[in-house]
Parts: C-alpha cells; sequence; structure tokens
C-alpha cells in the first residue's frame, strides 16, 4: 500500500467510474482495480461495491470512513512536503494585507534588520480570507490577519495583536469635519466609496447596515486602500476604513461611529498549529510579541 493507493481510491469515489479514474490518472483501469485491492486487504473491509452491469461503482460505509481520513492523509503529507521542503531554504514566508503591512510593519523592520532576519523573509501580500487559505494549503508560515471581530480557526494559534475602530473619513473640506462623531444611519443619503468584499471592512459595513436596516449609496468600490483615500480626498465620496489606515499625511477628516458594540478592526498573528518552527521562525515570532504600538 502506497499513498498513491489512496490518490486513485478518493478518484474512485468521485468518479463512481473505473474507467474514468484510470483516465484521470492516466493508468491502465488494472492499475485501479490493483489499488483497491490493496487497500480492501489491508483494512479488511469491502470499499466499493462494483456493478458490472451498469459499469458503475458504490462506495460502502467503510469506504465513506476511509474516504474521509484519506482526505486528511494527503492533506497532511502534502503540507509535510512543502514544509520540510521550505525550511531547508531557512526562510520565513508571511502573509501581510496592505492595511496591516503598512502599519505594522515598519515596527519591527528595524528589530528584524538587526536580528538579521530581513533576508530570510519574504512577505506576501493579499487579503486575509485569501492569505488564511495559504497557510491552511501550506502556502505561508504566518500571516498577520484583520478581522471584524476576534479571529476563531480550530488548528490555528492566534495571537491577537491590536484592535483599532472603524471611522468614516472625509475631504478636509466635507461639513460633516465639524463634527466628532456620527451615527452611520444619518449618512444614509451620502455617497460611499468602500473597500471589496475581499476585505474585513465589507463584513463590518454589513453590520452597520443590519443595524440600521438601510441601504448606503455605494457609488464605488475598490481593492486599493489608497485610491479609495484619494478619491475621498477629492470629494468625490466619504469613505468608511479602520482607523489605522489613516495618516497625518492623508489630508483626511476623521469621524467617530456612535453606534453602540460596534465590530472593531481586529490584527491577530496566525500559524498553523502543527507547524513546527524553525529557530528564524522562533526568533522572528519574539520580535513581534515585543513590539511596541501605538
Amino acid at each position: 500500500m502506497n499513498t498513491r493507493d489512496f490518490e486513485y481510491f478518493l478518484g474512485l469515489t468521485a468518479t463512481r467510474n473505473f474507467s474514468q479514474t484510470a483516465e484521470d490518472f492516466a493508468v491502465s483501469q488494472p492499475t485501479i482495480t490493483a489499488a483497491i485491492k490493496r487497500l480492501e486487504d489491508y483494512f479488511q473491509a469491502q470499499l466499493v461495491i462494483r456493478d458490472r452491469r451498469h459499469h458503475d461503482v458504490s462506495v460502502t460505509p467503510a469506504g465513506e470512513q476511509l474516504a474521509s481520513h484519506a482526505t486528511i492523509l494527503l492533506h497532511q503529507l502534502s503540507l509535510a512536503k512543502q514544509d520540510i521542503a521550505w525550511d531547508q531554504k531557512s526562510k520565513i514566508r508571511l502573509g501581510l494585507p496592505p492595511i496591516i503591512g503598512s502599519y505594522l510593519f515598519p515596527k519591527i523592520a528595524t528589530a528584524l534588520s538587526a536580528a538579521g532576519l530581513m533576508p530570510q523573509l519574504e512577505t506576501f501580500e493579499g487579503g486575509s480570507a485569501a492569505l488564511l487559505n495559504q497557510i491552511k494549503d501550506g502556502h505561508l508560515d504566518f500571516a498577520l490577519l484583520g478581522g471584524s471581530g476576534p479571529l476563531v480557526e480550530p488548528d490555528f494559534h492566534i495571537i491577537p495583536i491590536d484592535t483599532a475602530p472603524f471611522v468614516i473619513i472625509t475631504a478636509e473640506n466635507d461639513p460633516l469635519v465639524q463634527q466628532t462623531h456620527v451615527s452611520l444611519a444619518s449618512l444614509k443619503n451620502r455617497q460611499f466609496i468602500t473597500l471589496s468584499d475581499d476585505f474585513v471592512h465589507a463584513r463590518a459595513f454589513s453590520w452597520f447596515q443590519q443595524q440600521h436596516s438601510f441601504r448606503p449609496n455605494i457609488i464605488y468600490r475598490t481593492t486599493d486602500v489608497q485610491l479609495l483615500k484619494r478619491l475621498v480626498a477629492q470629494n468625490i465620496g466619504i469613505g468608511f476604513l479602520t482607523k489605522l489606515a489613516i495618516y497625518a499625511e492623508d489630508h483626511l477628516g476623521t469621524l467617530k461611529i456612535d453606534d453602540p458594540n460596534q465590530p472593531d478592526f481586529t490584527i491577530s498573528f496566525v500559524y498553523r498549529q502543527d507547524r513546527v518552527l524553525t529557530s528564524n521562525m522562533t526568533r522572528f515570532m519574539q520580535i513581534l510579541s515585543a513590539v511596541k504600538l501605538d
């Protein structure tokens, strides 16, 4: 029995056809038959029932049980192969959403350089949801992820780093800047520029909409945080953004949102529980845990 047998078996459970499975793997049909026979002998159970008359296959309860475990087994073997190969390069693969990267990375860059870790660090930018999937698939070691509340993921170490409120942003000459806070419902007639659904901002913005049962007038969605801020600065519309993304040089007005119990923008450091850390990874975590945030 080898791992290829499990791959053939899972392929067969998907196609329910020996000929199709053999074609999918570019092997002979007897190869698939022999693999299933080896698995049945090993587990001492019938895994599939072959209907030669109708040329199809049904999976037995024992087969369904094995398919569930085989999927996990092959995934873990794939992760092990990627982790071992990457560790030999002494590199650290870090996922950074654009807002978090701009806010947090400059705060740790000096310490990383002093520790000699900058050459070992490879950063990958993307939305938090996409980066989380890349960790699950073994393509990243760590990620700093944003959320609209505490992040909960089984089989992951999740270390809270920082939180910040969501705010309304305006051009400096917008009449709203005369106020220090505002209810989102009072802005239902204003034009909004927002981040796309790839950002956690979309989920947080939906919370406010549900609270007030109104549909905001969103005239433009973007994946570019800097573009959003420039459009707002030009008075094209107002925006909804975490306070962490606003800097003095943006020349924007910011207004606190009044709504009670509203979600916060959270930053969490995330990695798989089964990821054995190298010495470089351990040093990186120590630097991150010691960073002083505003």
